[in-house]
């Protein structure tokens, strides 16, 4: 449990960081990095720890505390903690669900390489989408073509991050195509 205390108190920090970072006065254009692409990111690492209630608390409880920092009020904050928690749990779920193991490297041999990617981009739109739902409506000045490109900016961040990790993590630990047991 110590080392889930520092690993939540990494997240929590990288999470403000990157909240106060894409703020709408920061930063004009889109973030390279959207909160919900952090908070999706720290719920997949996390599901081999079991631990999914904590790291909604603490998912919750980091966006709560980012708008606090940028000057909202109680339920503002309770309001954009739910939005920091949905999309993101929303994909670590279907992530889960539609490509067990996938984050880790598992499974491959019995996955087709294109079925993956259509999952994995599948999962990512629907959290984007869903972020976008939660956070877009609150903005009345918004086109057609900046909808697209912030929900396109977010899935092509998650696909994108997912698929540097899995590359990442098979490079550290490579395996042969078939192993024998005797």
């Amino acid at each position: 449990m110590n080392s889930y205390a520092a690993r939540a108190a990494a997240f929590a920090t990288a999470y403000v960081a990157v909240f106060w970072a894409s703020a709408e006065y920061l930063a004009p254009v889109p973030a390279l990095i959207p909160p919900i692409a952090v908070g999706a990111l720290w719920l997949v690492a996390q599901t081999r720890f079991a631990k999914r209630r904590l790291d909604v608390i603490a998912l919750a409880t980091a966006g709560a505390v980012a708008a606090t920092l940028q000057g909202a009020g109680l339920l503002m904050c309770l309001v954009v903690a739910a939005g920091a928690v949905a999309p993101p749990l929303l994909f670590a779920v279907l992530l889960q669900r539609w490509l067990p193991g996938y984050w880790l490297g598992h499974g491959d041999r019995f996955r087709s390489t294109r079925a993956a990617l259509g999952r994995l981009a599948g999962a990512a739109a629907l959290a984007a989408v869903t972020g976008f739902a939660l956070y877009g409506l609150s903005l009345s000045s918004i086109s057609v073509a900046e909808a697209l490109l912030q929900l396109g900016g977010v899935t092509a961040v998650l696909v994108l991050a997912v698929l540097a990790v899995r590359a990442t993590r098979r490079t550290r630990n490579p395996r042969g195509n078939l192993s024998v047991v005797r």
